[in-house]
């Protein structure tokens, strides 16, 4: 029987709240919580994209991301618009100032990287981030829908 602490899956439980924990400090005084700034990496990374694509992005399900965009549009960081292409989807934006938050977010995420990763070198990371896509991609296609 395999001991808990050497289980893959307890391993990466701890890492990833070690992870969040990290980043909800650096995020202390932002008014952004882990979740909010997961969807403001993403639309950093692809701006104007459908809101059902940017919680696939993300791994949030519909309510989760509607209340979270909710959130981000009454802080202006974000806007939602009719996607013209499809009359029942729309389109997330950030805003000027959600652009600006996004590069001070994405510095505060580059710090906790930083941080986590400050013993590995390059290339360990870079085989770290392939061995996770592959866990990522056993584990969602064994699921009909996203956890």
């Amino acid at each position: 029987m395999e001991k808990f602490s050497d289980s893959l899956g307890t391993q990466l439980n701890i890492a990833a709240r070690w992870m969040r924990i990290t980043l909800e400090k650096e995020l202390a005084g932002t008014g952004i919580t882990p979740s909010m700034w997961m969807i403001i990496m993403a639309l950093g990374e692809k701006n104007n994209q459908g809101q059902t694509e940017l919680g696939k992005m993300v791994n949030l399900d519909n309510a989760t991301i509607t209340r979270l965009l909710d959130k981000l549009q009454e802080m202006s960081l974000l806007v939602r618009n009719q996607d013209k292409e499809d009359r029942r989807a729309q389109k997330v934006s950030l805003t000027r100032k959600g652009q600006k938050m996004y590069h001070e977010l994405n510095a505060i995420g580059k710090r906790v990287n930083d941080q986590a990763s400050k013993n590995l070198s390059l290339k360990d990371i870079k085989k770290l981030l392939e061995w996770l896509e592959v866990i990522n991609l056993n584990l969602n296609s064994n699921h009909a829908v996203r956890l």
